[in-house]
């Protein structure tokens, strides 16, 4: 231990001379997490509605204002045709507009069948369908005095349905992601660069200790900076810790074995920090966009959802997220444990045998 030991206090010497690095690693992590915490926030807010009223009854401007009661749409523009209703859609004045034909309040009088005709603009899919769906309801509450549903719906876990208590979970793993696998592979390129890599290779130091030494201080920045944005998470976003700090810490460094033996796997096999910072980055936005953190991995198709199995992102993300908003504990995680397990220890050995093999 005595070898590892020195590798590892110069490991901290370096990195706490180094203060920019140190102001990168700690204080960049926290403003990620503000900035795309806000920049990714997917919940429906201020879209802009337009009535086209042709019935003009008490029924009808009830509709209108059941729409504008929700905390969902703002008003737009007043229309006075149909032809004002497209140009509206066309030219970006609304993005839902509503048209109310005449005879609705005698139609609903008389029980007979009446269609009030909701025209979204579909450029943003996702967002038009959400809308569209909301329009719907306050349409038909306010038309019929019911919503239509067949009994009561109960949201677990995430009663408002609130997509920052999924989105900010998903951002912490990302940055946990980037910090380890970025810094790590820069660590032994940089000794390359700097012509100290000899200088270590004639120590009694083997190819496993040299590897563990330099994970152990990453891996420390990596906690510190994953215990940071966890309790910014909880102060500033109200993410809850719903399950045991064990499980969620068990995740982690299974998971920081895995990024932090890549990163040094490319590292290894780069001549200069820039290969070794591309080689990185090019790995992970694929892992990013296969983790299920942008789509579900449901959505995907089949050979997509095969590769999802060689992504370690993916089972960690659920790793967070079952113990941060679920409560879920080690048997409700079993299988994700297991798996990134494995990889770590592969991943390790990876690391081990690349090193060995770039110095023999």
């Amino acid at each position: 231990m005595g070898p590892l030991a020195s590798l590892m206090r110069k490991e901290f010497l370096q990195l706490r001379r180094d203060h920019a690095m140190l102001r990168l690693v700690l204080v960049l992590p926290i403003v990620q997490l503000l900035v795309l915490s806000y920049a990714l926030d997917n919940d429906l807010r201020n879209v802009r509605v337009s009535v086209l009223d042709e019935d003009r009854t008490p029924l009808s401007r009830g509709i209108a204002d059941a729409l504008w009661e929700s905390d969902v749409f703002v008003p737009g523009p007043p229309l006075a045709s149909g032809d004002d209703l497209a140009r509206s859609l066309k030219v970006g004045r609304c993005d839902l507009a509503v048209r109310i034909p005449a005879g609705l309040a005698r139609d609903v009088a008389g029980n007979r069948s009446a269609a009030i005709g909701v025209h979204v603009d579909g450029t943003n899919s996702s967002t038009g369908g959400r809308a569209a769906g909301y329009a719907e309801a306050a349409i038909a509450r306010a038309a019929t005095g019911r919503d239509g549903r067949v009994g009561a719906v109960r949201f677990f876990y995430n009663p408002e349905l609130e997509s920052r208590l999924y989105m900010v979970p998903g951002i912490i793993v990302m940055i946990a992601t980037i910090v380890s696998a970025m810094l790590t592979g820069m660590a032994i390129v940089r000794e390359k660069e700097l012509g100290t890599l000899e200088q270590v290779l004639v120590t009694p130091l083997g190819s496993l200790q040299y590897v563990a030494g330099k994970s152990a201080p990453y891996a420390l920045i990596a906690l510190v900076d994953l215990a940071l944005a966890t309790g910014f998470a909880a102060v500033w976003f109200h993410v809850p810790l719903a399950g045991s700090p064990l499980v969620l810490l068990a995740g982690v460094l299974a998971y920081l074995a895995v990024t932090l033996s890549l990163g040094l796997i490319a590292s290894v096999v780069s001549d200069t920090q820039q290969q070794a910072m591309f080689t990185v980055w090019f790995f992970l936005v694929f892992a990013i966009m296969l983790s299920g953190f942008f789509f579900p991995i449901e959505n995907m198709p089949p050979w997509a959802r095969v590769l999802t199995w060689l992504d370690p992102m993916r089972f960690f993300l659920a790793i967070v997220r079952g113990v941060l908003l679920r409560g879920a504990g080690f048997g409700d995680l079993a299988r994700d444990l297991l798996v990134l397990a494995g990889m770590g220890a592969a991943s390790f050995t990876g690391a081990v045998l690349a090193f060995r093999r770039a110095t023999s």
